[in-house]
């Protein structure tokens, strides 16, 4: 079994970016307007975008100025129910939203239409001023939506998703979103039951570290669907063959209604010497049209399904005793008959009016067959009042039965808590569920795996709370082209450029970029003018007590003299009489760029120090210097422009300064990271993962890398030297840990990003024969490992 990645709840985040922030919209301890923000690593995705079946206008709608639009990356939609689906054109045209948006191909067939028809009786029943978009938008929004295929991985800006079976309606899906190797599993709507069309949701069968799940049923359980069935059918059959009555059956025009059509139509197939005169009706504006999409996409069904129209060669939604029309005056005053009718909710349109029309009459009854959203007449009727309320006013007796048999294809407490268990994430995050039902949910799990094995948090946020998780991703780059060539040994080494583009990490020879990524290198020349108006001796002098010896080039010419140091082969420091200050070039690189700020700090440090002052002022070899500070060299030989010791002398009394404070400017010129605790007398110098005290009372130091331990031995023998009275005369250093110039270069620095090390060993490049080969690195933050197939060819 994959190890699970966990998120580490404890540790403290040094990075926002490894937190994972997932924000309800809607759907947050309530079931409708579902809408869920997922955000890491700079990436945003939006997951589902519906409206609130109990609510009107603009209080229908998900809190969506709780996220700017215009940073979300993708929106997701799992399937094309009004709660999951419905705002998306108000999202797509009427906000900053430029990002993709995917669906399902059956999804996005079907959306439009039913987006259509809200449309129509929200303008039938509303105002103008509560309209969310119009038919234009729809359109353009319908032209936006791109589909996503049943298993298809599709990659945006980093972010990867792929869509898995969901159950529940024709095209549902749930989504796998991965980025940066943190992987989240929505289920939007799902069921772990195969019905008689559709198949059962799908379980990806890979690590997740988080699972967003719905709880809209809590820890309720429902019947067996053959029990579902049969109950159904002896409800339906009371009312139209013992009671000669009228059957209302409540439902949207395009989901489960498909399915107890189906029921419907093969149970008068069985009985019709019972039920023959007994007609059946479809009433919906978009009754044909979803007849005629489900024959459409018969492939996307189920087995079942499709093995009876290959075995009849007629397509199962081609009814022979349902009759679908688009409004109710064919439908008779008196039963018996059956009738669906849309809305579900029967917040308004044809259901509503049949329901105050038998509402009545005892002999009639009414059969509620999907989950039923809070504070919708759906809900209240099922407490069986006396009276319902008339859309005209008033109130209407109720005498009619009222049964309540769930189509509704939501899993139950045991799909749910079983499918959670084989998902087994870290984190469960539970939405689309009233709060009770919720709320239950969670404690039940809490207690269920409490002494288990499995450890996992169960979220419960309600909506525009946020759910904050931390995950410190795994690093893996690829080495390619001529690094990938030969297999390093262990123990040796393999340096170049660390390629990061979407989460994605690739080692490459700066010969190679190109080829491999497009990107042509460039060399960065950099130049940079600092003020400086003391002798040149006097800052040779300094630079070679920080980097050692150092080759000097004499220029001269009509204008006067130039003297250039060259330090580490990088970096010249370029001194002219004719001009004022110093100026520093190199080419620019992480180590090139330390090396001039180094220089810098020596320049500015020459320059304000009263002893430089001091010095400058008297005569200097042959010329002489004004309060200005111009001066000009008269001789050719690089240590005649060096200060004597008379000139030298007034810069002893530094030494009698706090060396604590120098020793901090220098270390701070060379490492990013420098603490100084005057009180305890160190000073803590942190590079990447690697730490190392130095006392500032005996300059002993404390670490555990004997790489940065020699660094800094060598920083503070510069600091002793430069601190000591600088005399002709002067006894030389008692031997401490020192390093060359050379060493300095090469071996100092603590190895940068783009340096790969491998275990143990030289790195020996021995006269065996070149073979390709891939390598893959696994990197946590300064750390790089590679591990090598020496059996996969390079694709270079």
């Amino acid at each position: 079994m994959a190890l699970k990645r966990k998120a580490e709840l404890t540790v403290a985040v040094e990075d926002e970016n490894d937190l994972l922030r997932i924000t309800p919209l809607g759907a947050g301890r309530e079931v409708g307007r579902s809408c869920i923000c997922l955000q890491y690593k700079g990436k945003t995705v939006m997951l589902d975008c519906g409206l609130h079946a109990g609510r009107s206008g603009p209080n229908s709608l998900p809190f969506l100025d709780e996220i700017d639009p215009a940073t979300v990356d993708v929106l997701l939609v799992s399937h094309f129910h009004i709660d999951h689906a419905a705002a998306v054109p108000y999202y797509l045209e009427r906000t900053t939203f430029k990002g993709r948006t995917f669906m399902t191909r059956p999804t996005k067939g079907v959306f439009r239409w039913l987006a259509k028809d809200y449309i129509r009786v929200t303008n039938t029943s509303d105002s103008d001023s509560t309209a969310l978009y119009n038919e234009a938008d729809l359109v353009s929004a319908h032209a936006k939506i791109e589909e996503i295929d049943v298993h298809q991985q599709v990659e945006v800006n980093g972010i990867k998703f792929t869509a898995y079976n969901a159950g529940h309606v024709l095209g549902a899906a749930m989504f796998l979103i991965e980025i940066a190797g943190v992987k989240v599993l929505y289920t939007g709507d799902y069921s772990r039951e195969e019905d008689r069309h559709l198949v059962s949701a799908e379980n990806p069968g890979v690590a997740v570290s988080v699972l967003i799940t719905e709880s809209t049923y809590g820890l309720r359980s429902h019947d067996t669907r053959i029990e579902r069935e049969r109950n159904f059918m002896k409800q339906v059959r009371d009312i139209v063959v013992r009671r000669r009555g009228c059957c209302l059956l409540p439902v949207s025009a395009l989901g489960r209604t498909q399915e107890l059509l189906l029921i419907l139509e093969e149970h008068w197939n069985r009985h019709i010497q019972d039920l023959d005169g007994v007609p059946i009706y479809f009433i919906s504006s978009l009754g044909k049209l979803g007849t005629r999409l489900y024959q459409t996409y018969i492939m996307h069904m189920n087995q079942r399904i499709q093995q009876q129209f290959n075995r009849t060669g007629r397509n199962p939604f081609d009814f022979k005793h349902i009759k679908t029309r688009v409004d109710f005056s064919e439908v008779p005053e008196g039963g018996p008959c059956v009738v669906l009718a849309t809305p579900g909710m029967l917040q308004n349109g044809v259901s509503r009016l049949l329901l105050e029309r038998w509402a009545p009459r005892p002999e009639n009854g009414l059969i509620i067959t999907g989950y039923s959203v809070e504070k919708t007449l759906a809900r209240n009727i099922t407490n069986k009042p006396p009276t319902i309320p008339a859309i005209s006013g008033g109130t209407v007796a109720r005498r009619l039965s009222v049964d309540n048999i769930s189509f509704s294809a939501h899993v139950d407490y045991t799909q749910n808590s079983a499918f959670i268990d084989e998902i087994r994430a870290p984190h469960v995050v539970l939405v689309h569920g009233e709060e009770n039902a919720m709320l239950d949910l969670r404690a039940n799990l809490v207690d269920k795996y409490k002494n288990s094995d499995y450890q996992v948090t169960v979220h419960t946020p309600r909506n525009t709370r946020t759910v904050e998780m931390h995950f410190h991703g795994e690093k893996t780059a690829r080495v390619m082209g001529a690094l990938a060539s030969n297999a390093p040994r262990d123990g040796g080494c393999r340096a170049g450029i660390l390629v990061e583009k979407d989460f994605n990490y690739t080692l490459l020879d700066v010969d190679d970029l190109h080829e491999f990524t497009g990107i042509t290198p460039v060399v960065v020349e950099q130049q940079l003018r600092v003020p400086y108006s003391s002798a040149f001796g006097l800052l040779q002098h300094h630079l070679e007590q920080m980097f050692g010896d150092l080759p000097l080039t004499k220029e001269t010419s009509n204008s006067g003299t130039t003297h250039i140091l060259r330090i580490y082969d990088a970096v010249d420091v370029v001194h002219s009489s004719w001009k004022a200050g110093v100026e520093i070039e190199w080419e620019g690189n992480a180590l090139n760029d330390m090396v001039a700020d180094s220089v810098v700090a020596v320049v500015l440090n020459i320059e304000s120090s009263p002893a430089s002052v001091k010095l400058t002022q008297g005569a200097c070899d042959g010329h002489s210097h004004s309060n200005s500070h111009n001066h000009s060299p008269s001789s050719s030989n690089k240590h005649d422009d060096k200060p004597g010791a008379a000139e030298l002398a007034p810069m002893r009394s530094s030494h009698a300064a706090d060396i604590s404070v120098k020793l901090a400017l220098f270390m701070k010129q060379q490492f990013t990271h420098v603490e100084h605790d005057a009180d305890q007398k160190k000073l803590v110098v942190r590079l990447n993962e690697l730490s190392a005290s130095v006392s500032t009372a005996t300059l002993d130091i404390e670490t555990d890398s004997p790489l940065l331990q020699s660094r800094i031995a060598a920083i503070v023998a510069r600091v002793q030297h430069t601190m000591r009275p600088l005399t002709h005369n002067s006894a030389p250093l008692p031997e401490q840990q020192t390093l060359d110039a050379d060493a300095d270069a090469d071996e100092e620095g603590i190895p940068l990003a783009e340096t790969v090390k491998t275990q143990e060993g030289d790195d020996d490049d021995d006269d065996d024969d070149a073979h390709e080969s891939s390598a893959a690195v696994s990197s946590s933050d300064s750390e790089i490992e590679i591990e090598v197939d020496p059996n996969v060819k390079d694709e270079s």
